[in-house]
């Protein structure tokens, strides 16, 4: 079976990396999207390990479709026997450029073909729900390409179970994933200068872990008849930790985000191996140096500053010395990531690359350099 990957936009070649080494095959990135060969197994380890997916779907058709008759055409041709007869479903849809039509007509277009293929196939017409269905179809258009699959995960894997505080600018949880991967971090010491709510040092401790994304367990694959607990269950042991943890520090500056840092470090169970220090970034010293460093500074849009951000940044850079070894690795993302360039090459750092990428409505710019 063929398994999308759905995942930010502008960082599909980290997914894809991490897809890779959770087992699965990567055969293909698109937009937001990676492409995989798989079986139940990949189902299963990506479900409950992949940190940078959003979502893990069943693909049932991909094609090009220009219109509604086209897609309706596409998605009544398809079988639909795998929904129970007392199942229910429902159509979920996004759509990425320029239509004459929204996502809600392609769900109901979908809908009705769904209907329509059942009864045609064996008279039984399934029960739609929207709110709490057995079976969720995706029918996804990015500019003419349509997909058309089952959602395995359910709820989106980017929300953590552990966020029992949200930083008013908290980066999500699986770019936070894919920066570490981006960075090569492999369990060296590791700090983030702009903590906020500890989004970064708490994803790379579970990442080392192999910790499970979704603790609860609640996923939508448990509702199809593909589904086999043994085989769940053999998958999930095969997956060990990746590497240990040397030191993963937190440097926030505001006392009540620090406090939130905390409370979500201890949530997720990594209050052991997560430092969590109420500092000023453009003057902290520590103790000792550190190898790798990944942060995610203010971007300065909420609250109309940019040339005061312009400023930290520049402080921040001058200190890094002071922080970062000889050779280290730095990563950091933001929407000023030209002029960031600019300030670590004034200052003698090497540019390494630069992954472009959209973190909600804003393109940003993920920074790798080295010391």
């Amino acid at each position: 079976m063929e398994i999308v990957g759905t995942c930010t936009r502008g960082f599909e070649e980290y997914s894809a990396k991490e897809a890779e080494i959770l087992g699965c095959r990567v055969t293909e990135l698109r937009q937001a999207r990676i492409i995989m060969d798989g079986g139940p197994r990949c189902v299963y380890v990506l479900n409950n390990f992949s940190r940078s997916l959003n979502k893990v779907l069943l693909l049932l058709y991909r094609g090009i479709a220009r219109d509604l008759d086209e897609i309706y055409r596409a998605a009544s041709a398809l079988s639909y026997g795998f929904i129970g007869k007392q199942q229910s479903f429902a159509v979920r849809s996004e759509r990425s450029g320029v239509h004459s039509f929204t996502s809600i007509d392609i769900q109901r277009v979908v809908g009705q073909a769904i209907i329509d293929s059942r009864i045609k196939e064996d008279g039984v017409r399934l029960r739609v729900d929207l709110e709490n269905p057995d079976v969720e179809i995706n029918a996804d258009l990015i500019e003419e390409e349509l997909f058309i699959s089952i959602n395995t995960t359910g709820h989106g894997l980017n929300f953590r179970e552990y966020r029992r505080y949200n930083h008013p600018s908290s980066l999500k949880p699986t770019l936070a994933a894919s920066l570490l991967i981006m960075a090569g971090w492999d369990g060296r010491p590791l700090i983030d200068a702009f903590a906020g709510g500890g989004t970064i040092p708490i994803e790379a401790a579970l990442f080392a872990r192999s910790a499970p994304v979704r603790p609860s367990g609640d996923f939508m694959y448990k509702r199809l008849s593909l589904y086999d607990q043994q085989e769940e269950e053999r998958a999930i042991k095969l997956v060990g930790p990746k590497f240990a943890v040397s030191k993963l520090l937190g440097v926030e500056i505001s006392s009540k985000h620090i406090r939130g840092a905390l409370k979500n470090a201890q949530a997720a169970g990594v209050s052991d191996v997560v430092e969590l220090r109420l500092d000023d970034s453009v003057k902290f010293v520590p103790e000792r140096k550190f190898d790798f460093l990944v942060s995610n500074p203010p971007y300065g849009i909420r609250s109309g500053r940019k040339e005061k951000v312009l400023k930290l940044y520049e402080l921040f850079v001058k200190n890094l010395d002071n922080i970062l070894n000889e050779g280290g690795t730095g990563l950091m993302i933001t929407t000023e990531y030209r002029k960031l360039e600019n300030i670590l090459a004034q200052h003698g750092y090497k540019h390494v690359k630069t992954s472009v990428g959209l973190h909600g409505k804003l393109w940003v710019g993920a920074v790798l350099f080295r010391a």
